[in-house]
């Protein structure tokens, strides 16, 4: 049996990994499965056969997917042809719709049945695109809850299996822990940042983040909450497959300039859900990131700077006026309400601004309980149990489906 899974991206790369474990457990032993496509470094650990490497799809924004446009091209072109070769009996695709979109209609002219696991986000962007889902997938699996009402009145077949983030999140690890580990004192100010896992995300991120921590060293200080001698604790943790050598470069000018004094600042790979829990707040890029911050119960503001011509786009063609965040989503906002947490998006998205909204959660006892009262909305809408985790494990509620579909058309017996 041969199947073809597509994730660009470094979320879907993980919760990708998760479901081919889960799947491989759940398969008779006489059947061998064969798995390529397009993945990131979890998914060549689990077994993918990476026609495409994810790290090579790894864009943000519009002027970058055209300055990237050759290459996308050419990796679609490689997958194509892996398709006509191999003729896999069942496609999964996961997130990264604008190429995984021209893949489905090659799919489909081939006649090979293609699930859309972690869908396009259509309540952000084209809610017509649901038109061609139906048309070129045989079913959508989803990990947030609150996609079922634009999936179910369009007869589209759909399931919310679950969130795969709660299978890979460290439950039982404490603050106490999470700041022996990366050796910081439990009366320290700790923020992170996240600034993103593809290129264009961190150049514009990185620095910005930088630049707001300083602003909030400082408005610390005149609240005499940072001593002239105490330095804010900064942790930023970079995803795994990411090189940060030139951030690294870029820490060492801003130090040597003398323009982050009132920072210590602290990079690292591979440690996210440590810094997060250690962390007194965060500044998360829009992601999957601010889900695991609000699963985690880290209080943090969201930051999104895309590129002008990106930020045009958005603000004239889409003209969506809701929340960014997915952790806003899942608490259960609707129009009219504000939000869980503060966006700081585009032009919003400057120094002084952020700095304003993240001292009052580093400070306000109210601000900060009122924002852990949507984070555990977020959990209860996700099914973690009080001691954290799932009943079900999401990501095997996602192999049971996919499973499902491969016996209703006689590849498993």
């Amino acid at each position: 049996m041969k199947l073809l899974l597509s994730a660009a991206e470094a979320s879907s790369d993980s919760h990708g990994a998760e479901l081919i474990l889960a799947l491989k457990k759940m398969l008779p032993a006489h059947i061998e499965c064969e798995v390529f496509g397009v993945g990131g470094p979890r998914l060549r650990a689990a077994g993918l056969n990476a026609i495409v490497r994810a790290e090579d799809l790894s864009v943000m924004g519009l002027s970058e997917v055209f300055y990237h446009l050759p290459r996308v091209l050419k990796s679609l072109r490689s997958l194509r042809q892996a398709v006509a070769d191999k003729k896999p009996d069942l496609a999964i695709l996961m997130d990264y719709p604008d190429f995984h979109f021209r893949l489905a209609k090659e799919l489909k002219k081939k006649g090979i049945p293609a699930v859309y696991y972690i869908p396009p986000k259509i309540w952000v962007w084209r809610k017509n695109r649901i038109r061609f889902l139906k048309d070129h997938f045989i079913k959508i699996l989803s990990i947030l809850p609150f996609e079922e009402k634009y999936y179910r009145p369009a007869q589209m077949p759909f399931r919310f299996v679950g969130n795969p983030l709660v299978d890979t999140l460290p439950w039982q690890l404490t603050r106490v822990e999470a700041r022996a580990k990366l050796q910081l004192n439990m009366s320290e100010m700790v923020l992170v940042c996240m600034p993103g896992s593809r290129p264009a995300e961190l150049r514009a991120h990185f620095p910005l983040m930088l630049q707001a921590a300083v602003q909030i060293a400082r408005k610390l200080r005149q609240e005499e909450r940072l001593s002239p001698s105490q330095k804010l604790r900064v942790l930023v943790p970079f995803p795994a497959g990411v090189s940060w050598s030139l951030f690294q470069q870029q820490l060492n000018q801003l130090k040597s300039g003398g323009s982050i004094d009132a920072l210590e600042v602290r990079l690292s790979q591979g440690d996210a859900h440590c810094c997060l829990i250690a962390a007194d707040a965060g500044l998360i890029k829009s992601g999957t990131s601010t889900l695991e911050a609000g699963l985690l119960q880290c209080c943090h503001v969201i930051i999104y700077q895309p590129n002008p011509l990106t930020a045009w786009a958005f603000k004239n063609l889409v003209r969506f006026r809701g929340p960014v965040g997915l952790v806003n989503w899942v608490a259960g906002w609707s129009e009219g309400e504000s939000l869980a947490v503060p966006e700081l998006i585009c032009e919003d998205a400057e120094p002084e601004r952020i700095a304003r909204e993240v001292v009052p959660l580093l400070l306000d006892s109210k601000r900060r309980g009122q924002m852990l009262s949507a984070f555990q909305k977020v959990r209860n809408a996700l099914g973690v149990s009080n001691a954290g985790g799932a009943a079900e494990s999401p990501s095997r509620r996602a192999a049971e489906e996919i499973l499902q579909l491969l016996r209703d058309r006689g590849y498993v017996c």
